[in-house]
């Protein structure tokens, strides 16, 4: 589970998403499969309770471990838009 500081600082919070996607990215380098889950900041009280966690704004979890190669899931490709089609450079 990923929390903020309770100030709604946006740095703060985009902090931790910096962490989280080096984290991600990280597992990946190490063969780890990963998957962030913001639904889990709707059940921030009952997680909160769950773990005993007093302070912080829960913004997602992230699930990991191995993936199986022979799960029928695991041989679902999405693609991605072109990078033209959603980045602009500026100079």
């Amino acid at each position: 589970m990923l929390y903020a500081p309770e100030s709604g600082d946006p740095r703060l919070t985009a902090d931790v998403g910096m962490y989280a996607q080096t984290l991600l990215l990280a597992m990946a380098a190490y063969g780890v499969a990963s998957c962030p889950q913001a639904l889990l900041s709707f059940y921030a009280d009952t997680v909160r309770e769950t773990l005993g966690v007093t302070g912080g704004k829960l913004l997602f979890g992230i699930s990991f471990g191995y993936a199986d190669p022979a799960a029928t899931i695991n041989a679902v490709a999405v693609g991605r838009e072109p990078m033209e089609e959603t980045t602009r450079f500026h100079r």
